[in-house]
């Protein structure tokens, strides 16, 4: 089987355990689910005071105030970082709008309104839980830079990816199942989005068309 088959084959496998594992929160809601609310209280009742400060800035800031400046110097950089820089603009549009109709189709309220005693130490949000929208872009990135970039970008831009997504559950404003889904859809999407990318990249190349440019950078 090529590399290729491969890919397309594990996207499509990744996306399916999500809408089986969907139909079951759905089904019997997050706070019916083995071990959602175990895991979470193992996490949000063992806050640690010297690393509220770090936590609170991951689930605030880590993921538009580190991926999108990561985007904009991957493509500044150009060849095969542009080319990183791409595929990561077309699998965070994938993840926003499927993890936006995914909120609305699955309607599950967080935590704090279901659970008495949630330790939460950010603004409450205000839209539903699964999935976690934080964990679906920053999973998604996680996974593009992997299979895109050498270890020593992609490994620390990884654990980042791994803190926020932690950070959501700790500050008590989404469940572990909401983490789990947004990263199992998040790595499907990302290896949809490495099958797609000579449709992103005609789509770069016939924007700059437009506005009389040519980029010979990008690798094909």
């Amino acid at each position: 089987m090529d590399y290729e088959r491969k890919i397309t084959i594990t996207a499509l496998g990744l996306i399916v355990i999500y809408c089986i594992l969907s139909v079951l929160v759905k089904l019997f809601g997050e706070q019916g689910f083995p071990g959602n609310i175990v895991i979470f209280r193992m996490i949000n009742n063992n806050q640690i005071y010297l690393l509220n400060g770090l936590m609170i800035f991951l689930s605030k800031y880590g993921r538009e105030y580190i991926w999108i400046p990561v985007t904009a110097v991957l493509f500044a950089l150009g060849g095969k970082y542009r080319k990183s820089s791409l595929i990561l603009v077309g699998a965070f549009l994938l993840a926003i709008v499927t993890g936006e109709i995914s909120k609305f189709v699955m309607a599950q309220p967080r935590p704090f309104l279901v659970l008495q005693g949630v330790h939460v130490i950010v603004p409450k949000p205000l839209d539903y839980s699964y999935p976690s929208g934080h964990a679906l872009i920053v999973g998604t990135g996680a996974i593009v830079v992997m299979l895109t970039l050498p270890y020593y970008i992609s490994f620390p831009l990884t654990a980042e990816a791994i803190l926020v997504s932690y950070s959501r559950v700790y500050v008590g404003v989404h469940w572990p199942v909401d983490v789990f889904a947004g990263w199992i859809l998040g790595a499907g999407l990302a290896l949809a989005s490495l099958r797609l990318y000579p449709f992103i990249l005609r789509i770069y190349k016939g924007v700059l068309r437009i506005f009389g440019l040519s980029d010979n950078s990008v690798l094909t």
